[in-house]
């Protein structure tokens, strides 16, 4: 076995924390290059204990393991998506679009229940002229009422989107 070898077989058991094998710690007693090899691994493994911290306390073991956890916990929680936190200004645009689809809606509706009535008022008896502004009236404000309740989650929808992107 070569000096080389035995060398590199004695660094990858002892940083891999095992024992050394027979034959290359043969070749270390009998080698000179090799022992000295040993003696430096043991130097610096003594050097490596001297630097080890004293153990702790149970007390403040338990303490840092307790800070830790709530630290992690705070991170995770600071980092979670939240659907509805800080939607200001897009809060803001979806609203203000809402709120020009309501004139434009009722200006629709009004022109639409006057000029029916006007036209169909002298053809279309009285009940059955205000049963059709009902039918018209009524899917207007649903779907009016549809825009406003969905102006959160649409908002939600696109800043949970906008934070999944890569």
């Amino acid at each position: 076995m070569s000096c080389e070898a035995a060398q590199e077989r004695l660094v990858d058991a002892w940083l891999a924390g095992e024992a050394t094998p027979a034959t290359v710690a043969e070749h270390a007693s009998a080698c000179e290059a090799c022992g000295a090899c040993v003696r430096e691994l043991l130097a610096i493994a003594e050097r490596l204990d001297s630097l080890r911290s004293p153990p702790l306390r149970a007390a403040a073991l338990t303490r840092c393991k307790e800070e830790s956890r709530r630290a992690l916990r705070a991170l995770r929680v600071a980092h979670e998506p939240a659907p509805l936190r800080g939607m200001g200004r897009d809060m803001l645009r979806a609203a203000a679009v809402a709120l020009l689809a309501l004139p434009v809606a009722a200006g629709h509706a009004l022109l639409v229940g006057y000029a029916g009535s006007t036209l169909l008022g002298p053809l279309v008896p009285a009940p059955v002229l205000a049963w059709l502004g009902v039918f018209y009236f009524v899917p207007v404000v649903v779907g009016l009422g549809v825009l406003y309740g969905a102006i959160p989650i649409a908002v939600a929808v696109g800043r949970r989107r906008a934070e999944e992107e890569p």
